[in-house]
């Protein structure tokens, strides 16, 4: 993202603070209501909170429809990374497919006690292998200062919003700091890391991971390899932006240190994969195909459901993966985080404001995705307000007011 629009991107790192506050405020509220009421997801809270199972199923549904674009990108990336790195030997449909079966093998035989130990894990490797890129991509320009200097030069536009392809207007950037966090929040498997965490003290010390995590990834490795690819690589290399990396790496270092590195890149990937599997195959199983007949099945059969799921949405997503974007960070924003954050406003207000009423909560999440997705397809932006910015301030307006009409009707019959 920073090869494409330059240090605007930014903005995603200084929008993880509210992810983190989200994590310990709201994140702590919806794990004692869980522990309380035996909360899986949040289909479970919307239908306690609103007895509504329509809101359960749609809010179902946008959590494995977008998982699984978000999914089907991280393959992408994947395979990219195996492709580039192998010199071509390891063809990209081949790369789909060995990450599409690498994940299942984890998730099949690991399950989840598998995959949270693998989180963690791979959370260190690729903290470890992004610095490594870092100063593979800074050595060869002369440092840091020599970098920004040679970018004012020969791009400066990459140093300014809103950025060579005019895309961080003040608008996105709004969007960026208010629509986006609730999105990366929504995630399944972020959002369910606050139904699992222990205590209180577990979820600040993930909330305060966060921002950390981000501020080494994004607030200076990954700015400093994509400015460093303007300098280093030809634009006829490069193709899609997201090919930088795996390029540097295979240019600017020995072969076995560039492995090293995208091999870390690639296990952050597949824990990644593994986590949206598993959380959306549970979604699947449970909120969805067994909504009216959960307990009445074994749990061999569960496990076979499950596992069903999981091969499912896994070949699908590596289907998705064969014919991809260029910028796959872009259809992740634009796509699956502003679809999640259509979420937000029903689960808020459901939580603090006792008048929100499952009328509500239905017509103003319906409305905020349809307007999102009616936009995206139309490719219109009124009064140049991005959809997803109309979606989600929609979805509130309608929820409340709404809740209003329906809340003093009922108190009328009364």
């Amino acid at each position: 993202m920073y090869y494409t629009h330059g240090i605007s991107y930014i903005s995603i790192v200084l929008s993880q603070v509210w992810v983190a506050l989200m994590v310990v405020y709201f994140g702590n509220k919806i794990r004692k209501l869980a522990n309380k009421n035996g909360y899986m997801s949040l289909g479970d809270y919307l239908q306690d909170r609103f007895d509504s199972k329509y809101l359960k199923v749609l809010a179902s549904c946008i959590c494995v429809l977008m998982t699984m674009v978000f999914l089907a990108m991280q393959y992408v990336g994947n395979a990219r990374a195996m492709n580039i790195v192998s010199g071509d030997a390891i063809s990209y449909p081949a790369a789909i497919l060995i990450s599409v079966v690498f994940s299942l093998l984890y998730v099949l035989i690991g399950g989840a006690g598998g995959v949270v130990l693998l989180d963690a894990v791979q959370a260190v490797i690729l903290l470890v292998g992004i610095a490594v890129a870092a100063w593979i991509a800074i050595a060869p320009v002369g440092g840091i200062q020599a970098l920004f200097t040679q970018i004012i030069d020969k791009m400066p536009e990459l140093l300014s919003r809103p950025g060579p392809q005019g895309t961080y207007t003040d608008k996105y950037w709004i969007m960026q700091f208010i629509v986006l966090p609730f999105g990366i929040w929504f995630c399944p498997h972020i959002w369910m890391k606050s139904l699992m965490a222990k205590d209180e003290d577990a979820l600040a010390k993930s909330a305060i991971s966060i921002p950390l995590s981000q501020i080494l990834i994004y607030g200076f490795a990954t700015l400093f390899i994509g400015l460093a690819g303007h300098l280093l690589l030809q634009p006829q290399q490069v193709g899609a932006a997201d090919n930088v990396l795996p390029l540097l790496m295979t240019t600017r270092s020995k072969w076995f240190i560039a492995a090293l590195v995208m091999a870390a890149a690639i296990a952050a990937g597949i824990s990644t994969i593994n986590a949206m599997l598993l959380v959306s195959s549970q979604i699947v199983s449970q909120d969805l195909i067994l909504i009216n007949g959960k307990g009445r099945i074994s749990e061999k059969k569960n496990m076979i459901l499950s596992r069903t799921i999981v091969f499912i949405i896994a070949a699908i997503c590596g289907i998705m993966a064969l014919n991809p974007p260029e910028t796959l960070v872009q259809i992740v924003q634009d796509v699956a985080y502003t679809g999640l954050a259509q979420l937000a406003p029903a689960f808020l207000l459901g939580m603090y404001w006792k008048g929100c009423t499952k009328t509500g909560a239905a017509c103003g999440m319906s409305a905020g995705i349809a307007i999102l997705f009616g936009t995206r397809i139309m490719n219109v932006a009124p009064l140049g307000w991005p959809g997803f910015m109309w979606g989600f301030f929609t979805n509130i307006l309608l929820t409340v007011l709404v809740s209003l009409m329906t809340r003093q009707r009922k108190l009328c019959v009364e």
